[in-house]
């Protein structure tokens, strides 16, 4: 099954009556920094991701490694990528994410408060990537969800499906079981991570979403190339030089 790029926040938004919300959220996709990005040292566990990533010479054929999917990606190393969820971090992490949406636009911030708070954001996260295989508590699925969005973003592809992201979900599995930060972490340091890359995902997502609707070819581009650069900037990666294949990601 294909997945449609990004999902439009709009809905989310006039549902509760708020529909300058949702055109508010490209002043967020449109960050070259995530949101949490410094507090969860992302981009050191993504710079191990991106040394996973193979160049497209060397690249294997087939399907064999897609085809074992997510099954085999959480047999390959010993490491724990699940966690138990506390409501506790969640609003923890809720509030912090709310400070950041009203500092980037004091002047839509309590409408932009009131969205982050009061809409289930994570719950919009996992009906878009459930196609996918994906889940909550689990922060491969997470991290993986957002490599493979921003990749879209950036070259402005409409659709992956579930092998392709399967597999860049094994590729994710392997690189946090190479970090020794992420071995490190507890529950709530999984948790926090995990849903730091759910939100960021959906701002942006929205924001690229909204601007495509619209057919804002001016804001698309800046969205695309925001995406580029954040990738750039805390990765070294560039995601225009990545191709999404059946094994996952490989460098072009």
């Amino acid at each position: 099954m294909q997945r449609r790029l990004v999902p439009l926040l709009c809905t989310v938004v006039l549902a509760v009556g708020l529909p300058v919300a949702a055109q508010d959220f490209p002043s967020i996709g449109s960050q070259y920094m995530d949101f949490g990005a410094s507090m969860m040292a992302v981009g050191q566990i993504n710079n191990v991701l991106g040394a996973t990533v193979p160049n497209g010479a060397s690249s294997p054929r087939g399907g064999g490694a897609a085809a074992a999917g997510h099954s085999a990606s959480r047999q390959a190393l010993s490491v724990n990528t699940r966690y138990r969820a506390s409501p506790a971090v969640t609003s923890r992490v809720k509030g912090q994410f709310a400070d950041f949406v009203a500092k980037i636009d004091p002047a839509n911030a309590p409408r932009l408060r009131q969205v982050v708070q009061q809409q289930d954001l994570l719950g919009v996260w996992e009906r878009h990537v459930s196609v996918d295989g994906l889940r909550r508590g689990d922060v491969a699925d997470a991290m993986a969800a957002y490599w493979v969005q921003n990749w879209q973003i950036a070259n402005n592809v409409p659709f992956t499906d579930r092998t392709q992201v399967q597999a860049v979900r094994g590729q994710v599995y392997r690189a946090l079981g190479s970090n020794p930060q992420f071995a490190r972490l507890d529950d709530a340091g999984k948790q926090e991570m995990a849903e730091v890359f759910m939100l960021n995902f959906v701002a942006q997502g929205s924001a690229f979403s909204d601007a495509t609707a619209k057919d804002d070819k001016r804001l698309s581009s800046r969205l695309s190339d925001a995406a580029v650069a954040r990738f750039r900037n805390e990765m070294g990666v560039d995601l225009r030089r990545l191709r999404l294949t059946d094994q996952g990601f490989v460098r072009v």
